[in-house]
């Protein structure tokens, strides 16, 4: 009895290891080259093609802020570049039969938008970057200030509640004492 269960207990962890070898020789789930996304193609709502990846734009925590989209452009002229705020887009992989491999990754960028709202999305210039930029920065400092702000709400609404307990412990006390004293 105790020699099956050992070669049951071997057995699956030979399998759950040569399956952790076997994923880690794929591309990790959830982890994208921005050097692939570049250009990688973008598609509006009912699936149809608008454009491509112009620029992905980063916060100061180096998380994706935005991307910038190329749309309308027809044999690479014209058309517009766009900003796609991040949650307003999801990245796939390009699904293709030549396997996963590490260097050759190809993804599609799916808008949640038709191509009207892409249309109305806001120009990627100097204009909307200084506005942008001038928005996170007074976001950080109103995110500072309220953290401020609240710290110091509790370290009062602390030492308050501290200086209540010590007088009702002592109140408690001398009640106590004369209790006993009489």
């Amino acid at each position: 009895m105790k020699r099956t269960r050992l070669v049951r207990a071997m057995g699956i962890s030979l399998i759950a290891g040569s399956m952790a070898f076997g994923l880690s020789a794929q591309a990790a789930q959830g982890l994208y080259s921005a050097d692939e996304l570049m250009d990688a193609d973008v598609y509006d709502s009912n699936g149809e093609e608008v454009g491509e990846v112009e620029d992905i734009l980063m916060g100061d925590d180096m998380s994706v802020h935005s991307l910038v989209i190329k749309t309308g452009d027809v044999l690479g002229l014209g058309g517009r570049d766009v900003v796609a705020e991040r949650g307003s887009f999801t990245v796939r992989e390009e699904q293709d039969d030549d396997g996963d491999e590490f260097d050759d990754q190809d993804y599609e960028v799916h808008m949640e938008a038709t191509q009207d709202e892409i249309k109305a999305l806001p120009e990627y210039d100097e204009s909307w970057w200084n506005q942008t930029r001038e928005s996170l920065s007074q976001a950080w400092q109103n995110t500072k200030e309220t953290s401020r702000s609240a710290w110091e709400d509790t370290k009062q609404a602390t030492s308050s509640a501290w200086h209540n307990v010590k007088e009702g412990a002592d109140k408690i006390s001398d009640r106590a004492e004369d209790a006993v004293d009489n």
